[in-house]
């Protein structure tokens, strides 16, 4: 059995719970709902970028949430039920068990997402009087490639965890940590290096920080993208004062995610490939 026959299982088994049709319909409709959040702010005035941007926002909370949800159980819910031992006994290689795992798992979660913002993308437009293609193709890309980050993540926690309640317990945690905490981090660095909060413009490092979590990355390439589409748009440096650190340009925040898909998945194959399954 090969990876892609085990990724196609697992696409399929997904389409047949229709966790892929929640996944459409939840992001359809928060999509479209944040997106329209700033029509509702008086004197403010709205643009369907900044629309697309309140929606990026909660796209960065809600998007982790989607992924894990979609992917912690990938192993670790066949290690509880003894039905691994089954599917290795078909393809007795655990990096490709993980691998197709993961693929099918991510699979799922881009169909999801990629759908959800097409439907989106109607109520947004009539609200606005259009849509800018180019800069709401790249969010897209940008969002599938941040839920894809926390599938990886999803599965090399549940890769390494012996129960469900483990799992869970990880995947809380890392959301937690990496979602809606870790923007602590550069808040207390800051605190600490510069004697007070941050305020007005900010050291380079202090936007690094911020974008070194798959959220984080994710809000900084996000930012990159309408700045090209609209340079009226901040940068990512745009809170920087003085000249742009050359470790802020847009390709270190890809990195950053492609990180944060690759090495969870890595260290919970490791984990893996040493247990015992009885």
């Amino acid at each position: 059995m090969s990876w892609r026959v085990i990724a196609r299982r697992e696409y399929r088994d997904a389409v047949q719970s229709r966790v892929v049709w929640a996944v459409v319909a939840l992001v359809a409709v928060m999509v479209a709902v944040t997106s329209l959040v700033p029509l509702a702010i008086p004197q403010f005035e709205a643009n369907v970028l900044s629309g697309l941007g309140a929606a990026t926002e909660f796209a960065a909370m809600l998007v982790p949430v989607v992924a894990l949800v979609a992917a912690y159980l990938a192993i670790a819910g066949e290690r509880e039920s003894g039905s691994i031992r089954v599917l290795l006994g078909l393809e007795p290689r655990r990096g490709t068990v993980v691998l197709g795992k993961f693929l099918g798992r991510a699979a799922v979660v881009v169909v999801g997402l990629t759908a959800g913002f097409a439907l989106a993308a109607v109520p947004t437009a009539v609200a606005y009087g259009g849509l800018p293609v180019v800069a709401f193709a790249g969010i897209v890309v940008l969002t599938c490639a941040l839920g894809v980050a926390f599938v990886g993540l999803a599965v090399g926690v549940s890769a390494a965890a012996a129960t469900r309640g483990r799992a869970m317990t990880l995947g809380i945690g890392a959301y937690l940590a990496l979602a809606l905490l870790w923007d602590l981090v550069p808040q207390g660095a800051h605190l600490v290096v510069e004697g007070a909060a941050p305020a007005g413009t900010v050291p380079g490092w202090f936007v690094l920080l911020q974008g070194l979590s798959p959220s984080g990355a994710y809000s900084a390439l996000v930012q990159a993208v309408v700045h090209a589409t609209e340079p009226s748009f901040p940068g990512i440096a745009g809170a920087v004062a003085g000249p742009t650190p050359a470790y802020l340009h847009w390709a270190v925040f890809v990195v950053v995610l492609a990180l944060w898909t690759a090495l969870p998945l890595l260290g919970g194959y490791a984990t893996f490939a040493r247990s015992d399954l009885g």
